[in-house]
């Protein structure tokens, strides 16, 4: 716990005015970060024995694209939590040998790697990872035979993340990813994004087509639209739909595709989680993970 008075103390670029307990940089975050994390955190434990084989060759890689400080601040609970990068170093089970964390600021990775014990291989990357992607395939490319990659993408919102960056990662052929799909964002920016030739949609996406898939739409397809424009630009790149899309949901909107939707306090939506695999069981087990929730609630698939 620690006390932080200032009601505008969350800075552009997510981080706290003030310093954690620890007096390192924290990021202000809402309390639905927790969902997120309960997922990833739960992926990464139910899959910790498929990994083993990959973890006594030495070949269990973890990434993540938008590393953060490594710890948060709930504003409201004035409540300290793990970041996505400290949870993935110590999952229940199964390790990963190395993990690569990019930031496009300095002053998180250096927060970040100071909250880490020196015993993890851990290679960091300042900068904005999409310019950064080829640095980090080259690295990831020195051992190619046999390895198996785990990438969580969670972007701020849809302009930190171009499609191009996750199509560098889907070249290996063992690349599971956790994806944050920013739907509120989106839906905000929609209106502007479309009055422009070239918009960040375009890049997040990959392609222009949602522009005619929207016409006439109502406000309610929107999500679902884009989301399937996703799934089949993930197909494109070699995510087989098997890997991608197995159970038919419980939701209306999102119906066909295994994703676990993240709303505020409002029960406004702000993103959805998908996992992107190559490997059915890597989907079968996302779609056991997501069936309950924080607090316990079972979802009818």
């Amino acid at each position: 716990m620690r006390n932080c008075k200032e009601k505008n103390c969350r800075l552009e670029n997510g981080n706290c005015l003030f310093p954690g307990s620890d007096g390192l940089l924290v990021q202000c975050v809402g309390p639905w970060v927790e969902e997120k994390y309960f997922f990833l955190e739960r992926y990464l434990e139910a899959t910790s024995e498929a990994r083993r084989k990959f973890l006594n060759l030495g070949n269990a890689v973890y990434i993540d694209l938008f590393s953060g400080p490594g710890r948060c601040i709930i504003k409201d609970e004035q409540r300290e939590i793990d970041g996505g990068c400290i949870r993935a170093l110590n999952p229940k089970g199964v390790p990963f040998n190395e993990y690569h964390f990019m930031d496009i600021e300095k002053n998180n990775i250096d927060a970040l790697i100071k909250r880490i014990d020196t015993h993890y291989n851990i290679k960091a990357y300042i900068g904005d990872s999409n310019q950064n992607i080829n640095v980090l395939i080259q690295s990831l490319s020195q051992t190619r035979y046999n390895r198996y990659h785990f990438t969580f993408i969670d972007p701020f919102g849809p302009g930190a993340l171009k499609f191009n960056t996750i199509k560098q990662l889907a070249q290996f052929k063992r690349m599971d990813m956790l994806i944050h799909f920013p739907t509120g964002a989106i839906k905000r920016n929609l209106d502007i994004w479309q009055e422009h030739e070239k918009a960040i949609l375009d890049d997040f996406l990959g392609t222009d087509r949602w522009r005619r898939a929207l016409v006439n739409q109502p406000q309610n397809r929107i999500s679902s639209i884009l989301i399937d424009i996703f799934i089949e630009q993930l197909k494109n790149i070699g995510y087989p739909d098997n890997g991608l899309k197995l159970a038919v949901t419980d939701s209306e909107e999102y119906s066909g595709v295994p994703v676990v939707s993240i709303k505020n306090t409002k029960e406004v939506e702000l993103y959805v989680l998908i996992l992107a695999s190559k490997a059915p069981l890597a989907q079968k087990i996302w779609q056991s993970v997501i069936k309950a929730s924080p607090d316990g609630q079972k979802s009818l698939f």
